[in-house]
């Protein structure tokens, strides 16, 4: 990486543009891990592991920013009722710690996950 491309401005995309390519990304991840999609090596398997647990802790923090923004102490949302604004930010506030579980379970996982491909064979087309 040449040390110029650290300073270059980071393109911002609208959430709704990064929420529709993470759902296709997931859907897509889906299809290709199903019993009767094309094989993969345990290796590679692993590396999914690993991008899986990077990358529900990056929508843990997703969710509790959404949560953050739609809290009855915005000001934007003094014409939504209190009570739905509170119930929408509780359950965000619940799902970002579930994923947040969910990585943190997973990740506890990939020591073992790695000792079966190692076992196994990280070429062991699955």
């Amino acid at each position: 990486m040449l040390g110029s491309e650290q300073n270059l401005p980071r393109l911002s995309l609208p959430p709704t543009v990064v929420a529709a390519h993470l759902r296709s990304c997931a859907e897509e991840l889906a299809g290709s891990l199903r019993t009767d999609g094309e094989a993969a090596t345990l290796g590679e398997l692993t590396e999914v592991v690993t991008q899986l647990v990077a990358g529900q802790h990056a929508l843990a923090h997703a969710l509790a920013g959404l949560a953050g923004r739609v809290d009855v102490r915005n000001g934007a949302l003094a014409a939504a009722p209190s009570v739905d604004v509170e119930v929408v930010t509780e359950v965000l506030q619940a799902a970002a710690c579930a994923v947040g579980c969910s990585a943190e379970a997973l990740a506890e996982a990939e020591p073992s996950f790695e000792c079966v491909s190692e076992s196994a064979g990280p070429d062991t087309r699955l």
